[in-house]
């Protein structure tokens, strides 16, 4: 009995150093430039694409009324 609490306490510890190490190895990591590129980029082509949506719904809503 002693032997199976022994096993099963260091697997505990085993378990909690690994998610220990993990999350101190994710916090630590840093973002890369090419991250920030990554995410620049793809916020410019949601902006594009915003203002190609608007401007064709614009165009939609006044197609065939006369402007004056």
């Amino acid at each position: 009995m002693t032997t199976m609490w022994l096993v099963v306490g260091v697997a505990a510890l085993v378990m909690i150093g690994t998610v220990g190490w993990v999350a101190w190895r994710d916090r630590a990591r840093t973002v890369g430039a090419e991250d920030r590129t990554a995410g620049r980029d793809a916020q410019a082509r949601q902006h594009r694409y915003e203002a190609e949506r608007h401007f064709a719904q614009n165009d939609t809503i006044h197609r065939g009324q006369e402007h004056h």
